[in-house]
């Protein structure tokens, strides 16, 4: 079981088949004390991570959050169809806490619409370079009301608040050990770090001098904003404000889409220009003044989505990812979603990648009955996920690229801007995640 203690001490067609596996071997529960597995980190990896795990009777899962509550700052987020197929295989709690704040595009006729990409400067200002589908198409949720409804399938004796983690000590033959700031220690037997973009986790995998142990500004920020959509229709008509779009020129772009069941617009401004980030924090206030200077020249749909952002509240975000970790796992040890590899927001997948890694690791878990079989489990995972979720962080980077007019040989060239973007999702979208856990399963296995 976990156990917690005081301390003062520091220790530094969209393909929609998918395979199926079979469920692991039941064991005699009662003749076994139950396998600890803490999560570090109440965001949604963390959490559908836990509600996967929470299927094992043999497992005893427990999360830590560093906040007062689980809490998301309210803001859109895509989940697309390998994220809703991770969803549904993961267990009708997750699905249906989804499926209960999916918000599509507004009109029939952008139904399979993902993202319609739209020129928004100079000669071609309004001009479609790309409507880019998928079956279902844009499918977003609110985070935090996603958030509060994943957390009602965690039982509350299993959340732990005010748990921010300070280091982590690998006591081989005796647990892991989590020292947290405010004193206490708890000590599993494997643990997982959903702990974002600046992870203690990964620190300890990686080693704290390895360059690859912190996320990077990535190059480029985003204004964010949520405009009731009664106000947004308003300003920019029915047709655009109820759908997905990108508006697109040189070093600048506008993403919106509906949220909240349409209630709210979500609006991203991206400036895929910025200087370097110095500041400590990666999120500063902002002036409306200095968002509009930035589209200067562009056409009035830009402009009439920037005025919508105008808020004494407007703050500006760093763009943050990171460079390919080495492994994902040490030991008992092991790290997913922005822990493992943060990405730019470009290809909507930050979200989706957690998912696919809870989905992933609760299946190896919930085949493991003995403490010594942990490392094989978290081995098999990082030999899964790591090459598909690191080449998402580095396409992600492209896409960013390619809708800022910026990418090598294309630049604002909408004919070459629209057949890339055509299908440059589909191998994302459309992986078998029962083949993924397949394998994952096979070389879990293998390694016994």
């Amino acid at each position: 079981m976990t156990t917690t203690t005081d301390s003062t001490s520091k220790t530094t067609k969209t393909e929609t088949t998918t395979t199926s596996i079979a469920e692991p071997p039941a064991m005699e529960s009662s003749k076994r004390n139950p396998i600890s597995v803490a999560v570090v980190g109440g965001g949604i990896g963390g959490l559908t991570l836990a509600l996967g795990l929470l299927k094992y009777p043999h497992l005893d899962v427990q999360i830590y959050e560093a906040a007062h509550s689980f809490g998301e700052i309210g803001a859109g987020v895509a989940i697309g169809p390998n994220s809703q197929r991770a969803l549904r295989l993961i267990g009708d709690h997750a699905w249906n806490a989804f499926e209960k704040h999916a918000t599509p595009n507004g009109w029939k006729s952008y139904a399979d619409v993902f993202i319609e990409y739209v020129a928004g400067k100079g000669e071609q200002d309004g001009e479609v370079i790309q409507s880019q589908k998928t079956p279902g198409g844009m499918q977003s949720v609110h985070r935090a009301h996603f958030l509060d409804e994943l957390v009602k399938g965690v039982p509350t004796e299993r959340a732990h608040f005010n748990k921010r983690l300070q280091s982590v000590e690998d006591k081989e033959g005796s647990g892991v050990v989590l020292h947290f700031k405010d004193g206490t220690t708890v000590t599993a037997d494997a643990v997982v770090g959903a702990d974002g973009i600046h992870s203690i986790t990964r620190e300890f995998l990686l080693g704290e001098r390895d360059i690859s142990a912190h996320s990077m500004f990535a190059g480029s920020v985003a204004y964010r904003g949520l405009v009731p959509m009664d106000k947004a229709v308003e300003k920019l008509g029915a047709k655009y404000a109820e759908n997905s779009r990108m508006l697109c020129g040189p070093g600048k772009a506008i993403l919106s889409y509906p949220i909240a069941l349409g209630k709210i617009l979500n609006v991203a401004v991206i400036d895929f220009e910025y200087p370097a980030w110095e500041d400590e924090k990666w999120i500063k206030p902002a002036s409306h003044d200095q968002l509009e200077r930035l589209f200067t020249g562009w056409g009035q749909r830009a402009h009439d989505l920037v005025e919508l952002l105008d808020s004494p509240n407007l703050a500006v975000w760093a763009m943050r990812d990171d460079l390919p970790a080495s492994t994902y796992a040490v030991g008992r040890v092991a790290m997913m979603g922005d822990a493992a590899h943060a990405s730019t927001p470009f290809q909507g997948q930050g979200a989706g990648q957690a998912i696919e890694d809870a989905l992933v690791l609760e299946t190896l878990l919930g085949r493991v009955h003995d403490l010594k079989h942990i490392p094989n489990a978290f081995a098999a995972y990082d030999q899964v996920r790591k090459p598909r979720s690191q080449r998402v962080v580095k396409t992600s980077r492209e896409a960013g690229a390619l809708f800022g007019m910026m990418a090598e040989g294309v630049g604002s060239d909408l004919q070459k801007i629209g057949e890339r973007a055509q299908n440059r999702m589909h191998w994302i979208w459309n992986r078998d995640l029962g083949k993924q856990n397949s394998e994952a399963v096979a070389l879990f296995e293998e390694s016994l």
